[in-house]
């Protein structure tokens, strides 16, 4: 059983702002973590994260990859996981066609790189001495045995001298345990040309697609943005916009970005804030009411089947329990004073003949 602790976040980590509308009490694994919109900025974030050493351990023990396997009944083996990233890797390098170019010399930095596979294909492509970034010891060594520079680390830690002509973050940026940081540290990072590439799970899309925020929330998930809070969030840190991306799959949306002088982060409109609210409210509404009746004898069969599984995934020993610790933000107590709800055991055998 691996023990992570926990926290609470209780202001927002980009405008620092307190108010904050609760929008789920659980995420989608079943855990009761709360997560939230902030009323200044519109960023989405968890309340009841783990703490910088706990996210540290998940990620490095491998608990995250078998939470995962276990939530989609595939075992996310180094294969498994290089295999998802070669569409992906091709897209990309089709759209970055006419804003790259091959130079001499020139650095790529892959921030949440895992196993290596889009830092080497845009290496192969333009030349570049590519470096990848991940806390995931075992994503690293497929990182290198690809011929990467690869290091086991998280951007807000790491300590380098080193600068980059192209900063990837790809389908990370929920992850990370200090947005407005690490933001700044990959500022930092770009050399003054450099192009820096972001691409977000846009929220609202994927409610629309998976369901109101409790069946989309996940503790791994530490912030979500928007279309339309990326990109005063990118400004507020020193990012201009080159171009936006929306051929991705359609709950993704890409930026290609360059150092700019930081702007004032300015509220939303409460208007948008409210209309949000709405819709999450109308997202969980509309998926009740779709879910009480089945339309066909399939989707009887799928719903009697999820609750099944729900009925066996109690039964299952644990292997992660989150541990409560202090609030982190001043004047804020703790959420609780006994452990949270278990992740329950994942090891390949169950993930296959329990969690389907």
């Amino acid at each position: 059983m691996v023990k992570l602790e926990q926290e609470f976040a209780g202001e927002c980590n980009l405008c620092g702002n307190e108010q904050k509308a609760l929008i789920s009490n659980q995420d989608r694994y079943g855990f009761p973590v709360r997560t939230a919109m902030c009323l200044n900025c519109g960023l989405i974030y968890v309340l009841d994260r783990f703490t910088s050493k706990g996210y540290s351990e998940f990620y490095e023990s491998g608990s995250y990859r078998q939470l995962i396997s276990c939530f989609k009944d595939k075992e996310q083996t180094v294969q498994r996981i290089r295999a998802a990233q070669v569409n992906y890797a091709a897209g990309l390098l089709f759209a970055m066609q006419g804003c790259l170019y091959p130079q001499k010399d020139a650095r790529l930095l892959d921030v949440g790189g895992s196993t290596g596979l889009v830092a080497s294909e845009f290496a192969r492509q333009y030349g570049y001495k590519a470096t990848v970034l991940d806390p995931a010891p075992t994503e690293i060594e497929a990182s290198r045995s690809l011929g990467i520079e690869a290091v086991v680390d998280f951007i807000e830690t790491w300590e380098t001298s080193e600068k980059f002509d192209f900063v990837l973050l790809c389908r990370t940026v929920e992850h990370l345990f200090d947005l407005r940081k690490a933001l700044m540290k990959i500022h930092y990072l770009l050399k003054p040309e450099g192009l820096f590439y972001c691409d977000i799970a846009d929220f609202i899309e994927i409610c629309r697609r998976e369901g109101p925020p409790q069946a989309t929330t996940k503790i791994d998930h530490v912030y979500w943005l928007t279309q339309e809070t990326a990109i005063p969030a990118f400004r507020s840190i020193g990012f201009e916009l080159v171009s936006i991306h929306t051929t991705l799959p359609s709950d993704q949306v890409g930026f290609l970005l360059r150092k700019s002088e930081p702007s004032l982060l300015r509220p939303v409109p409460f208007d948008w804030i409210q209309t949000q609210i709405r819709r999450f409210r109308e997202i969980e509404t509309d998926w009740l009411q779709y879910g009480r009746k089945p339309i066909d004898g399939r989707d009887w069969l799928k719903q009697n089947a999820y609750k099944l599984k729900k009925k066996i995934l109690r039964s299952m020993p644990d292997i992660l329990t989150l541990i409560p610790t202090r609030g982190s933000s001043k004047g804020i107590p703790s959420t609780t004073n006994t452990p949270f709800v278990s992740i329950r055991e994942t090891c390949a055998e169950h993930s296959r003949s329990i969690c389907g």
